[in-house]
């Protein structure tokens, strides 16, 4: 799909039964690309999260916003209920293990619009200097979901218990996090969920961090997909980032998305000692 990031899997239809070969194969696709897509699927609740499960253990399906009705690791997105993702972020970063990846599946799209933006976060780092490169690899970010705090309040059906519990979390990870199965470096910050850069001062966190984030989203280092109703998504949470266009007006976008359980994220320095 681009020289930096994506694929598009054909003649695999996404079944409960598919083989080891297949599962295989789509992991190893996974790696090497970051982000690939199914064209045509249909999946409901139950054959999504059986699919998923073929790649690791699910999780719930968020800390603050409402599962599916009978599907805790379901989550509905939907525009006409307040959905959206328009900024960029890769998934719960502030969690001690954010997730491994999310399979995300279309079931009613706008006729123009709504399309989602992933970033290679890989080749954003490699994209650095060698200087500014060792400067980062020993530095850690706090990540909170404080940006996000009134977007989740306004989805939390707890009544706000969630959405508050939720809101005093915070974490620190390596901000080039190597990745456990490729062992390739890659940035982990993003707009949303990164609050500071631990150890400097504030406008020097923000400086570093808009800097990142420059280098993250340069047109070089995106893919964009058009979705089409039946899309599947699947991609590595632990080495992109995403965004989805909130461009469509009045017209509806609804899509069922699950996630899979990841790891600790582990730097530079900790994975060469």
């Amino acid at each position: 799909m681009s020289p930096a990031l994506g694929a598009v899997v054909e003649g695999v239809r996404l079944t409960p039964a598919m083989d080891d070969a297949t599962v295989k194969g789509i992991r190893e696709v996974l790696l090497e690309r970051k982000v690939v897509w199914f064209r045509g699927q249909s999946l409901d609740a139950v054959s999504l999260t059986a699919v998923a499960g073929l790649f690791g253990t699910l999780t719930q399906a968020h800390p603050v916003e409402p599962s599916l009705e009978g599907y805790p690791e379901v989550l509905p997105l939907d525009s006409g209920e307040g959905a959206r993702a328009d900024v960029w972020h890769s998934d719960l970063t502030f969690q001690e293990r954010p997730p491994l990846g999310a399979m995300l599946h279309a079931l009613e799209v706008p006729p123009v619009g709504g399309d989602t933006i992933w970033s290679d976060m890989t080749g954003a780092y490699l994209s650095l200097s060698e200087i500014l490169r060792s400067f980062i690899d020993g530095l850690t970010a706090t990540h909170s979901p404080g940006k996000a705090s009134a977007y989740f309040a306004t989805r939390d059906v707890t009544g706000g218990e969630a959405a508050v519990r939720v809101a005093a979390t915070s974490t620190r990870h390596p901000v080039v996090r190597i990745h456990p199965e490729t062992g390739e470096p890659s940035l982990f910050v993003n707009p949303l969920f990164t609050r500071k850069i631990d150890g400097l001062r504030r406008h020097e966190s923000d400086a570093l961090l808009a800097l990142l984030h420059e280098a993250a989203t340069a047109p070089e280092r995106l893919v964009r997909w058009k979705w089409e109703a039946g899309d599947v998504a699947f991609w590595d949470n632990r080495c992109t980032m995403h965004y989805a266009l909130l461009d469509f007006g009045t017209d509806r976008r609804r899509m069922l998305r699950v996630a899979l359980e990841g790891d600790r994220p582990i730097g530079v320095k900790a994975s060469i000692s």
